[in-house]
């Protein structure tokens, strides 16, 4: 029964139900919110060999790790698109640092460079 699980659990079971339809798009709210790192991990692979298929994936996040996953990053400040980033050919890891830089720029008001 779902009191019987986990909201790790839950999330998980939320995402395989929204896959499960294979939607046009998959709208992804925090999707590795209540996960642990290694189910986190788990979630942003499956979501870059789907989205590596075809799938659009739309997520929402506020971890850096989950969006540096991500084929395009948007920032958006005061309902507003700040800034956006390719990840073109750059590994996750360069991209969790540009994604940082441009954190950074966004926390002290300036414009996207």
């Amino acid at each position: 029964y779902p009191y019987e699980i986990s909201g790790g659990q839950k999330q998980r079971v939320s995402i395989t139900r929204a896959l499960i339809t294979d939607p046009e798009i998959l709208l992804a709210d925090e999707p590795t919110g209540a996960l642990d790192s290694r189910s986190s991990e788990d979630v942003l692979n499956l979501f870059t060999r789907i989205n590596s298929s075809g799938q659009t994936i739309l997520m929402v996040t506020h971890s850096m790790k989950a969006a540096s996953y991500a084929s395009r990053v948007l920032f958006i400040k005061d309902g507003r698109l700040f800034h956006q980033i390719y990840k073109g050919d750059r590994s996750n890891s360069e991209l969790y640092e540009d994604i940082s830089r441009t954190l950074t720029l966004m926390s002290r008001k300036g414009e996207p460079a």
